[in-house]
């Protein structure tokens, strides 16, 4: 891990637990292993990834715990939810606005930074639906799946 990626995770694991702490959320020691094991991926793991990441340094950790303390962090605004149709919900470390390319075919999901898309005005709702956030969500192929595609055919 790079100095600077090694700081920003450092700060968010700060953040994170003292967040925790004046919600009179104590910092166990699954808690924080969780934390230091989620705060820096950028894969969008599930519950289960983390849960079997977690489990393999911390064993007898619960399934529910890993659930629980994701969901307290999406609540805090120290993460937030990456949900498809049809699919686990994922999770996302990164809060700051950004957008999520998914492959159709190994569900890998990437982070997409484009100031087009921020850019972007959600429409009025004639129901009085109150848009708080948004970010745009582009299926597909992945580099890697488009290539074994394109070899198959």
């Amino acid at each position: 891990m790079q100095r600077a990626a090694q700081t920003d995770v450092t700060a968010a694991l700060d953040r994170a637990c003292t967040a925790l702490r004046e919600q009179a959320s104590p910092v166990t020691v699954q808690r924080r292993a969780l934390l230091e094991a989620f705060l820096g991926r950028t894969d969008h793991p599930t519950v289960d990834t983390l849960h079997e990441d977690v489990g393999r340094a911390l064993a007898g950790i619960n399934r529910a715990t890993v659930y629980r303390t994701l969901e307290t962090l999406v609540e805090l605004g120290l993460a937030t939810r990456v949900a498809q149709s049809g699919a686990a919900c994922r999770y996302d470390p990164c809060v700051e606005r950004h957008h999520h390319l998914v492959c159709e075919r190994c569900g890998t999901i990437e982070d997409l930074f484009d100031a087009e898309f921020d850019a972007l005005r959600p429409p009025r709702s004639a129901s009085g639906f109150a848009v708080r956030d948004f970010s745009v969500l582009f299926r597909g192929l992945c580099a890697r799946c488009a290539r074994r595609r394109s070899k198959a055919h």
